[in-house]
């Protein structure tokens, strides 16, 4: 935003930079830097004064209201906000009208004055029905009118105001063009969920309070999985074989230009050839409570997270209880949750935190004492947090419990229904290690591209030894694929409808910017017909019927997070048939990872459970007075308590 205020100040002839200073009013009070974000509102302001710019007038005020508000200072706020909807009104700017009283509902509710906050919001929804293409307003409003009535005692009124506006957002979601686009739909409707599921856990209605969070967590992957039927591996269209073209191109070179424009390319031709599931119905009968706490052991311990403002949410349930937890604030426990990884990340340990977030997430649970299995279905930034490495007064939760992690208890209970009906694999075993040349000078190597560039795919010497070392604890027939012979082509031939495991000793690439082309990368196949990216959008075809994916590669639990949940590779193999996966969450070294993998299978010959087996190989790992960089970011997702 600087640079854009300065060219436009530098260059002649060229406009004032509205939107560059609105975009950096907003980014500074992101940073929380309010101060220097009052600042640049007033200067705003000052020079709006005596102008015809009067939406622009109103839109500063909203910036500055909220600002305020953030600050603390709610009476400055509202006077902010009351201008900009008497300016709104005045000029017939409905959108500005909308916006304003919304925030102003919002900020009259904060002060306790809720008639006003109820006339703010009212006036919100009457001024959207004039701007009949922005009709996507309307489900937030409609949630903040329901929390104002909840407030008021009519909790009638606010669960007929939720279930409306939860329908309006349905009603968006099947027609959505994308699976992406339904996520951030999703995402961006969190506080209508939230709120709904906090009025009923306030009213003791449990089992409709986690039929409303899992009608929006794990939707795609219950959808996948409820329609789960095999399909022929079909012929590369026109269009995907131009996107093959596209990614061999972007691997091969360095260049940023040349990247830049391959990158437009690809998105172009991905928009065009993107399947959306939401052609099939939407999901309208997530889990009830009573089938859930069935499909749960007598050890199992699972908790619901929701994140939200001014307070979070544990949703905790056991074969007999259910409890509703009051925890801190989301903007608390994520600002501690990311700090906390990106330590473990850096290699360093940081214990005080490490009970702290323990403190924050798992003690208020009165049941993690007595039980031992923990089941998380996490929320916001807490799908990239190991819940394994957060430490009580003694010790990591490793040393006394397992951890599971699931998209949504709708889809931990189609799992668990769905092991009961197992067939025999005519496929046991299906490993895959492509990049198995000798290494150069660079040490340790790690299991991860950033490109994906062919540059940075660096050998993985280990890595044959690892998937040929897990060949040997588990049944023959198997099929290894090794060097040049790992393709992409070939992995896909394989008959992956009968295989009981698969693992995949590989390269990752994560995109946080388009989800859908987070990949594995397999050996490079210049005859063929693939581009060696087996990409989120191509996984979810694949319909398998694994007992367990394992994808020892990085950052493979990596994703943009939302309240939809985490978009990532881990569910795609989900989607496309596995019952349990085991991933990454941050870049790990080859070496370790060998070493950890052939314990884990070697836990799961002698069958022990999959979750058990590698909780086994993980303490092995942290007995050696290894740090949780080499152990905790491995996590298992999906069905737990299968064995081999």
């Amino acid at each position: 935003m600087d640079q854009a205020i300065q060219t436009a100040a530098s260059t002649p002839g060229v406009a004032y930079p509205t939107i560059a200073i609105y975009a950096k009013i907003d980014a500074l009070a992101g940073l929380h830097r309010y101060p220097e974000a009052l600042q640049l509102a007033n200067q705003s302001l000052a020079r709006l004064q005596g102008t015809p710019y009067d939406g622009h007038r109103s839109q500063v005020l909203i910036s500055r209201g909220e600002i305020e508000q953030a600050s603390g200072d709610i009476p400055a706020a509202i006077k902010d906000f009351v201008q900009a909807v008497s300016i709104s009104q005045r000029i017939e700017n409905y959108r500005g009208t909308t916006d304003a009283s919304g925030v102003l509902a919002q900020a009259y509710e904060r002060s306790n004055d809720l008639p006003s906050a109820l006339a703010s919001i009212n006036m919100a929804i009457e001024a959207n029905t004039k701007i009949q293409d922005e009709l996507y307003l309307v489900p937030r409003n409609l949630a903040i009118k329901a929390e104002i009535e909840d407030k008021m005692g009519h909790q009638q009124e606010a669960a007929t105001l939720y279930r409306k506006s939860i329908a309006l957002i349905n009603r968006m979601i099947q027609h959505a063009s994308t699976t992406n686009i339904q996520r951030q739909l999703l995402a961006e409707m969190s506080d209508v969920y939230s709120g709904y599921f906090a009025s009923l856990c306030a009213q003791k209605q449990y089992d409709e309070a986690l039929q409303i969070l899992d009608n929006v967590r794990g939707r795609v992957e219950t959808e996948a999985l409820e329609h789960h039927v095999s399909q022929q591996v079909h012929q590369p269209t026109p269009e995907e074989k131009e996107l093959t073209k596209l990614n061999l191109s972007l691997i091969n070179t360095d260049d940023p230009a040349t990247r830049s424009e391959i990158t437009n390319d690809i998105y172009t031709t991905e928009l065009g050839i993107s399947p959306s599931s939401l052609t099939q119905e939407t999901i309208t009968h997530p889990v009830h409570l009573s089938t859930l706490q069935g499909s749960l052991s007598p050890h199992e311990l699972l908790i619901e997270y929701v994140l939200a403002e001014p307070a979070s949410y544990a949703f905790a349930i056991t074969r007999d209880t259910v409890t509703s937890y009051r925890l801190a604030s989301k903007s608390v426990i994520e600002s501690e949750a990311n700090q906390y990884t990106k330590k473990i990340r850096a290699g360093n340990e940081d214990k005080p935190l490490a009970r702290q977030l323990f403190t924050d997430l798992l003690k208020p649970i009165k049941h993690y004492a007595d039980k031992s299995d923990l089941v998380i279905i996490p929320d916001g930034a807490l799908h990239l947090l190991p819940f394994s490495a957060l430490a009580d007064d003694s010790d990591y939760v490793l040393t006394s419990h397992t951890v599971d992690v699931a998209p949504s208890s709708t889809v931990f209970e189609l799992l668990q229904k769905r092991i009961q009906h197992e067939e025999i694999a005519t496929l046991p075993y299906v490993g895959v290690a492509a990049w198995t040349k000798q290494p150069d000078n660079r040490n340790p190597i790690v299991r991860a591209v950033t490109g994906p560039q062919r540059s940075q795919l660096v050998p993985l010497p280990d890595s044959r030894d690892e998937v040929e070392t897990i060949a040997k604890d588990l049944p023959h027939p198997s099929t290894i694929l090794l060097g040049e012979d790992a393709t992409e082509g070939h992995f896909k031939s394989l008959d992956l409808n009968s295989t009981d495991v698969i693992h995949l000793a590989l390269h990752g690439y994560a995109d946080l910017d388009y989800p859908d082309r987070s990949a594995l990368v397999f050996a490079p196949d210049p005859g063929g017909t693939d581009d060696g990216l087996l990409q989120i959008r191509e996984i979810r075809t694949l319909h398998l019927k694994a007992k367990l994916v394992t994808l020892s590669a990085c950052n493979t639990g990596v994703g943009p997070v939302g309240e939809s949940g985490i978009a990532n590779l881990v569910n795609a193999w989900i989607e496309a048939g596995a019952d349990t996966v085991v991933s990454t969450l941050w870049e790990v070294e080859d070496h370790t990872t060998e070493h950890m993998m052939a314990d884990f299978y070697g836990q799961l010959s002698q069958h022990k459970s999959k979750v058990d087996a590698l909780r086994t190989a993980q303490l092995a790992l942290m007995k050696q007075g290894l740090a949780p960089y080499f152990w905790a970011s491995f996590q298992i997702v999906g069905d737990p308590n299968g064995t081999l």
